[in-house]
C-alpha cells in the first residue's frame, strides 16, 4: 500500500528530471585566430551566469544551456577578447575570430594549427605542434625533431640532455652549429664563444618546437648558417588550473610534473616544476634532472605588456664520453664497465620582455636576458685492449667486477675492448673538464607599420648588445677513479662583447612580397692562458696575455614570395654566419694556410660563411585535405675550419650542401567524429667537399685499424696519390713526407698523419660528415571522439662519418660508414574527466618498438667508438588537470 502512494510520486520527478534534461541545449562553436585562422585551443567561454566551457585541440567548445538566451565573452591569454549573445533558438555560434592583441609578444605565443609551418616566418620552416607533442609523450626533444625535414640526429644514447642535431648538412655533434632558442632566446651556455649544447630544456614542458631554415634566419644569431630551432615553453592557462603529469617505464623511467597556473584579468602566471629519472639503455648511464621555472605574463594597458620568465635546472649524469668497439657493441650492446663517470650541471636562466605601442602602427619591444651555467664532468681515463688481453690487463677484481661477461668466449685478432686505463699503481685515474659561463644581454626591437601599393608593409629593426664569458679548466687526478678533485693541467678565461642586430622591411604589392634583410655582427673577443701566466713572476696586471680577435660582418639577404589560392611560391637567398668559438677563434690565417699565431701576430681568422638558397611551396590544396611544403635548397659554406673530431681544415674548405625537403599531411578521413591523417616528411640530400686541404689527428695516432680500414686507405691513396700527403716516422720522433708513388702495406704501421687535398687536384666526390641521403618519416593518426592511437616510422640512409669516407670499420670503432636503419613507434591516448572539474589523458607510448639496435654514430671518434640506438621503450602515465 505504501509502494502504491510512493509510486506517482516517482513518476512525476523522474518526468520532471526527464523534462529538465530535455530542457537542456547544446551550444557549440569555434575559436580561430583572426587572418590565419588557426584554432585556438584552451580558449576560455564565459558567461554572465557563471557557466563556460574551454575550447578543446580543434578550437571546438560545446556548452548545455536552457532555452534563454545569455551573454558573456570569449577570453585567450594574449588575444582581445570578445563579447557574445548567445540564443539558444539558434544553438550554433560558429565561428569565433580572436583577434592578436598588439601588446602580445611573439616569442611565447603557440598556435594548435595542424599545419607544418608558421606564416609568420619568410622562408622554409617546420612547426611540431602540440598536438604532436602530446601525443608522442617524447623522452627527450631529440625523439620529436628526427621527424623534421632536414634534421639528422647524431645520436649518443642520452634523454638530449646534450643534444646533437645536424640540420641541412652541419657538423651535429653537440649542435654546434646550430642556434638553440628557449622562447626566442639562445638558450648554449655561450653561442658566441662555447656554442656547444651542454644544456637543454625537458622535453616534457615543452609546447611546440619552430625549424627556422630560411632567409629569415638573419633575424637571429650569431650562429644562422645552418638552421636554428626555437623550444616554445607553455604560456599561462587561460582558465586557473592544477597540472599533475606522472610517467613510468622500462629501466626505471620516471617523471612527474607539477603546475599551477592561470590568469586573472589581464595577468597570466605559471609555477612549474618537472623531475625525472632514468637508469639508461646501457649499464652506469643513469641520469636524474630536475629543473622548475615560473613564468609571469601581464597586459599593464591597452599599449603595454610585460613577460617574466626565471627558470633553474640541475642535472647528476653517469654521463660517459666513451662508448663501445665493434667487438662489444656486437656481444652486448648494453655494456658499459666505466662507473665513475659523472656529468653534474646547473643553470639559471632569466628573461624580462616589455612591449610599449607608441601608436597602433608603432611599437618597441625590449628584452633583457641572463644565464649562469657550471658543469664538471668527470671521466675515467681509458684504454683500447685486446679482448684476450683485458683480464690480465686489468687484473682478476676488476674483471670479475665488470668484465666477466668476456668470460668463456673466444677472441679474433681485431677484438678490442674499451676499458679504464690502469696506472702503475694498479688504479684507474679519472679526469675532469670543469666549464663555467655567464651570458647577459639586452635587446630593443622597433616594429613599424606602413602603407604603400595600397598594401601593409612592415619594417622591423633590432639592436642587441651581448655579452659571455667562459673559464675552461682541465683537472686530472692519478689517486683513483672516484677522486673529485686534481691537479689542474689547464685554465685558460675566455671574454667576448657582440653588438649586433638587423633592418629587415617585407613589401608587399598585390600578391607579390619581398622582403630584403641586412644582419651586422661587431664580436670583441678575447683569450687568456691563466696557467701559462701564473707561471710568469714579472706580470703586471690581469690584462696581461690577453690574445684579442675582433672582426665585424655583414649578412645580406632577400626573399620573394608570391601568394595564391594554393599557398605561397617562395625563393630566397641569404648569407649565413657560424662565429669562430673557442674551438678555431684564435687562429691565424696566411694566404688560406691557418696556423696558431706566433709571437706578435695579429689574430685574424674570419667566421664560417655560406650562401644559402631555397625555392619551395607551402600551403594547402584539395579543401585543406592536404597541406604541407616543398623545399629544395643549395648552401656553400666557407672559411670552413673545423667540421669532426680532430678533423681539422688546414687550408680553409668548401663544402655544397643541397637537397629537397617535403613535408605533406593528408586528411584521409574526417567524418562522424573519425579522423584519420597521415603525416610524411623526406628529405633527400647531398653533400660534397669542393676544396681545402684537411688533416686528421687521430687517423693514425688514435685510431686502431682492421685489416679491411687499412687495406681500404692504401687503395683509396694508391687510385688518386696526388689527392694525399702521406707522413711517415724518421725514426727519431720526427716523420718525413712519404714521396713513393704507391704506398705499400707494409708502410702502413709507419704512418703518422694523412693530408687530403680536396677539388680540382685532389678529390672532387667526398661527403661531409653525418649528411645520410635520404631521411623519411611517414605516420598515420586515427582520432574518434575522446580516443587518439597512431603509429609511425623512421628511415635513415647510410651516412660517412669523417672526411676520409672509410666504408669500412676500424677494429676499435672509430671510424667507418654507418649502415642504414629505421625505427617505429607508436600511441595510445585517451581523454576523459571525472565530475566538472578533473580532466585525464591517460597513454602509453611505445619507442623503437622492434628493438632493432643500430650503430647511431662515432660521436667522439678516436676517444670513443661506437654509440648505439634503437633501444625499445615503453612509457605510461597519465596527465591530470582540475
Amino acid at each position: 500500500m505504501e509502494l502504491r502512494k510512493r509510486t506517482p510520486l516517482l513518476f512525476f520527478a523522474l518526468l520532471f528530471i526527464q523534462l529538465q534534461v530535455v530542457a537542456q541545449i547544446t551550444v557549440t562553436g569555434n575559436v580561430i585566430e583572426e587572418g590565419n585562422n588557426e584554432p585556438l585551443m584552451g580558449a576560455q567561454i564565459v558567461l554572465d551566469n557563471g557557466g563556460g566551457a574551454v575550447t578543446d585541440r580543434n578550437g571546438r567548445f560545446s556548452i548545455n544551456l536552457k532555452s534563454g538566451t545569455y551573454s558573456g565573452t570569449v577570453n585567450f591569454l594574449g588575444y582581445e577578447k570578445k563579447e557574445i549573445t548567445i540564443n539558444t533558438q539558434n544553438p550554433d555560434l560558429g565561428t569565433i575570430a580572436l583577434r592578436l592583441g598588439n601588446t602580445t609578444l611573439d616569442e611565447v605565443i603557440v598556435s594548435a594549427s595542424p599545419k607544418s609551418f608558421k606564416d609568420e616566418f619568410k622562408g622554409s620552416n617546420f612547426r611540431i605542434t602540440p598536438i604532436t607533442l602530446k601525443n608522442s609523450n617524447p623522452l627527450s626533444t631529440e625523439e620529436v625533431l628526427k621527424t623534421v625535414p632536414g634534421v639528422n640526429i647524431v645520436g649518443d644514447m642520452g634523454l638530449s640532455n646534450r643534444p646533437n642535431i645536424s640540420i641541412r648538412g652541419s657538423w651535429g655533434r653537440r649542435s654546434k652549429k646550430v642556434l638553440l632558442m628557449e622562447d626566442g632566446t639562445p638558450s648554449a651556455p655561450a653561442p658566441y664563444i662555447a656554442p656547444g649544447a651542454y644544456y637543454n630544456p625537458v622535453s616534457d614542458r615543452i609546447t611546440a618546437i619552430e625549424v627556422y631554415k630560411g632567409a629569415d634566419m638573419l633575424r637571429y644569431g650569431p650562429n644562422n648558417m645552418y638552421g636554428a630551432i626555437n623550444y616554445i615553453t607553455a604560456l599561462p592557462p587561460q582558465k586557473p588550473e592544477l597540472r599533475v603529469k606522472l610517467i613510468g617505464g622500462q629501466r626505471n623511467y620516471r617523471t612527474g610534473l607539477i603546475s599551477y597556473g592561470g590568469t586573472w584579468n589581464n595577468l597570466g602566471a605559471l609555477v612549474e616544476g618537472v623531475y625525472k629519472k632514468f637508469d639508461g639503455f646501457t649499464d652506469n648511464s643513469s641520469v636524474e634532472v630536475l629543473n622548475l621555472n615560473a613564468k609571469v605574463f601581464a597586459k599593464l594597458s591597452d599599449n603595454q605588456s610585460l613577460y617574466f620568465k626565471v627558470s633553474g635546472q640541475s642535472e647528476d649524469n653517469q654521463a660517459s664520453l666513451s662508448s663501445q668497439t665493434p667487438f662489444t657493441f656486437d656481444t652486448d650492446p648494453t655494456q658499459n664497465p666505466l662507473d665513475a663517470d659523472q656529468f653534474t650541471m646547473r643553470r639559471y636562466g632569466l628573461d624580462i620582455i616589455h612591449k610599449w605601442l607608441p601608436s597602433k602602427k608603432l611599437s618597441f619591444t625590449s628584452k633583457v636576458y641572463a644565464s649562469d651555467f657550471e658543469r664538471d664532468w668527470w671521466r675515467q681515463t681509458t684504454a683500447k685492449i685486446k679482448a684476450s688481453e683485458v683480464k690480465n690487463y686489468v687484473g682478476d677484481a676488476i674483471f670479475n667486477d665488470r668484465y666477466s661477461y668476456l668470460n668463456r668466449r673466444t677472441f679474433g685478432e681485431e677484438d678490442y675492448v674499451i676499458v679504464g686505463r690502469v696506472n702503475n699503481n694498479g688504479r684507474e685515474s679519472t679526469t675532469d673538464s670543469r666549464w663555467t659561463y655567464t651570458v647577459s644581454g639586452v635587446k630593443e626591437t622597433m616594429d613599424y607599420e606602413w602603407k604603400a601599393f595600397k598594401k601593409a608593409q612592415h619594417l622591423e629593426a633590432s639592436f642587441n648588445l651581448h655579452r659571455e664569458t667562459f673559464k675552461d679548466r682541465f683537472l686530472v687526478a692519478d689517486s683513483s677513479r672516484w677522486a673529485r678533485s686534481g691537479r689542474a693541467t689547464t685554465d685558460l678565461w675566455y671574454r667576448l662583447w657582440s653588438a649586433n642586430g638587423f633592418l629587415r622591411n617585407e613589401f608587399n604589392i598585390g600578391k607579390w612580397g619581398i622582403t630584403p634583410i641586412l644582419r651586422f655582427e661587431h664580436v670583441d673577443m678575447y683569450r687568456q692562458d691563466l696557467r701559462a701566466l701564473a707561471q710568469d713572476p714579472n706580470i703586471n696586471s690581469t690584462e696581461e696575455g690577453r690574445e684579442p680577435n675582433v672582426y665585424t660582418q655583414f649578412l645580406p639577404g632577400i626573399t620573394l614570395d608570391y601568394q595564391t589560392n594554393y599557398g605561397e611560391f617562395y625563393g630566397s637567398i641569404y648569407e649565413g654566419m657560424t662565429a669562430p668559438s673557442k674551438v678555431f677563434g684564435f687562429l691565424v690565417e696566411q694566404n688560406g694556410i691557418v696556423t696558431n699565431p706566433l709571437a706578435g701576430q695579429s689574430i685574424n681568422i674570419d667566421p664560417e660563411l655560406s650562401w644559402n638558397r631555397e625555392i619551395g611551396w607551402r600551403g594547402n590544396a584539395f579543401d585543406n585535405r592536404l597541406d604541407g611544403q616543398l623545399t629544395y635548397f643549395n648552401n656553400t659554406s666557407r672559411n670552413y675550419y673545423a667540421g669532426g673530431r680532430n678533423e681539422v681544415f688546414q687550408e680553409l674548405g668548401k663544402i655544397n650542401v643541397q637537397g629537397f625537403e617535403v613535408a605533406l599531411g593528408v586528411e584521409l578521413l574526417n567524418k562522424n567524429q573519425h579522423q584519420l591523417r597521415l603525416v610524411g616528411n623526406l628529405n633527400l640530400m647531398r653533400s660534397k667537399v669542393l676544396a681545402g686541404k684537411l688533416v686528421d689527428k687521430d687517423l693514425f695516432s688514435q685510431v686502431i685499424h682492421s685489416s679491411a680500414t687499412q687495406n681500404e686507405y692504401i687503395n683509396t691513396v694508391n687510385a688518386n696519390r696526388a689527392a694525399y700527403e702521406v707522413y711517415v716516422s724518421d725514426g727519431v720522433g720526427g716523420e718525413t713526407l712519404l714521396t713513393d708513388q704507391t704506398i705499400e702495406p707494409s708502410t702502413f704501421q709507419n704512418i703518422t698523419k694523412s693530408v687530403i687535398q680536396f677539388g680540382k687536384q685532389g678529390l672532387v666526390d667526398a661527403e661531409a660528415p653525418y649528411t645520410p641521403r635520404s631521411t623519411t618519416n611517414i605516420g598515420l593518426n586515427y582520432d574518434y571522439k575522446k580516443l587518439s592511437l597512431g603509429v609511425s616510422g623512421n628511415f635513415v640512409s647510410s651516412q660517412f662519418t669523417e672526411f676520409h669516407n672509410f666504408s669500412n670499420e676500424s677494429a676499435d670503432g672509430a671510424i667507418g660508414k654507418l649502415p642504414s636503419y629505421h625505427t617505429f613507434d607508436a600511441f595510445v591516448n585517451y581523454d576523459f574527466s571525472i565530475g566538472d572539474n578533473v580532466h585525464m589523458n591517460a597513454f602509453i607510448n611505445g619507442k623503437n618498438i622492434t628493438n632493432k639496435i643500430y650503430r647511431a654514430s662515432r660521436l667522439n671518434r678516436a676517444t670513443s667508438g661506437i654509440f648505439g640506438g634503437g633501444f625499445r621503450q615503453f612509457v605510461f602515465g597519465v596527465n591530470i588537470t582540475i
